[in-house]
């Protein structure tokens, strides 16, 4: 680990030490770190024949605005708020360059966490002791079907898996349409302990939803199974549902 992370560590660690006393009478200070929405990523099926190399076409479209950070932060404060009305919540962030966003490895340490200066800073000025901090995870692809679920390759982050060739019958209708659009949130979900540093309880969160063609009239690409806005929406909905779920599993015991 570069040696300025490991500076910044111990940065935290020893400004924690100067409130020790604040700590126990106050044991819900929490800040929250979401390092998702720097970019979404579009992956194309491609059928897998004869070979182990994953062939799924990726197309990536950036997100200055980080909107979906913010999305993230706030289910996550919803979450905590529900778990223990008296939380205090602080959310922090990076700008959307960070390489932290494409390399959360660089992060983790073992079972220990490195972050930069500026959110050493932000964790000293919110005095929190608790710190829940969402990166990309890497999953296999799996949507979800009423008989099971399908994929090719693997997905990351946040974005959408667009797959042509799936034949889908509605059971409702009989409509019959080729294709599947899925949104998809793919994260690691890390409670850590800002005095020491020490992860504390880690979860994976891997999600799908689906949406088809069969039953629009004039959509025949999955792709524009919804529209812009609709999108937009639905991987929103996934994200905050999920993390809704999730951060209370993270929270048990501790």
């Amino acid at each position: 680990m570069h040696p300025n992370r490991r500076r910044a560590l111990a940065l935290a660690t020893a400004a924690a030490a100067l409130w020790p006393a604040l700590a126990h009478a106050d044991a819900h200070r929490y800040a929250v770190l979401s390092l998702l929405a720097d970019k979404f990523d579009v992956v194309s099926a491609r059928p897998e024949v004869g070979s182990h190399l994953e062939r799924n076409r990726r197309q990536t479209f950036e997100d200055p605005g980080g909107a979906f950070d913010r999305y993230a932060a706030g289910a996550v404060e919803r979450a905590l708020m529900s778990a223990n009305s008296s939380t205090k919540v602080t959310l922090l962030s990076l700008p959307t360059t960070s390489r932290l966003y494409d390399q959360p490895d660089r992060i983790f340490d073992g079972k220990t966490i490195a972050l930069p200066g500026t959110v050493v800073d932000a964790l000293i000025a919110a005095k929190a002791n608790r710190l829940v901090l969402l990166t990309k995870h890497r999953g296999e692809t799996r949507v979800p079907l009423v008989d099971g679920a399908t994929g090719t390759g693997a997905v990351r982050g946040l974005g959408f898996y667009v797959d042509t060739d799936l034949h889908i019958t509605r059971r409702d209708t009989g409509e019959s349409s080729f294709g599947v659009l899925a949104p998809f949130v793919y994260l690691r979900l890390s409670l850590v302990d800002v005095e020491s540093g020490e992860i504390v309880r880690e979860r994976l969160v891997r999600a799908m939803a689906t949406y088809f063609p069969a039953g629009k009239p004039g959509v025949v690409h999955p792709w524009d199974a919804l529209n812009a806005e609709q999108k937009v929406d639905a991987l929103r909905r996934l994200l905050e549902r999920e993390l809704e779920r999730a951060v209370p599993t993270l929270l048990q015991d501790g």
